[in-house]
């Protein structure tokens, strides 16, 4: 996964997994006691809401042909 533009989307995500890691290491817990045993889930769910050079890819495809079409608002990439 690619953060997009200069990635600093992604500083935000990073502190708080620090903080979180800090935190539980300050309480003695292991990792996986953080992530719990799913690691790819726990990252997946972290990263839900950051946005990736696919994302912003997709919507300008989406907005470059319904603008083709005729069909584009040319706002947001979706179709009237």
């Amino acid at each position: 996964m690619f953060a997009a533009g200069s990635g600093c989307d992604m500083i935000k995500i990073h502190y708080d997994l620090i903080d979180l890691f800090e935190t539980g290491a300050a309480a003695g817990k292991r990792v996986l006691e953080i992530t719990g045993d799913d690691v790819a889930g726990f990252c997946d769910e972290l990263l839900k809401n950051a946005k990736t050079y696919a994302e912003d890819w997709r919507s300008r495809l989406n907005r470059e042909i319904a603008e083709k079409l005729g069909k584009g608002d040319g706002a947001n990439g979706r179709a009237k």
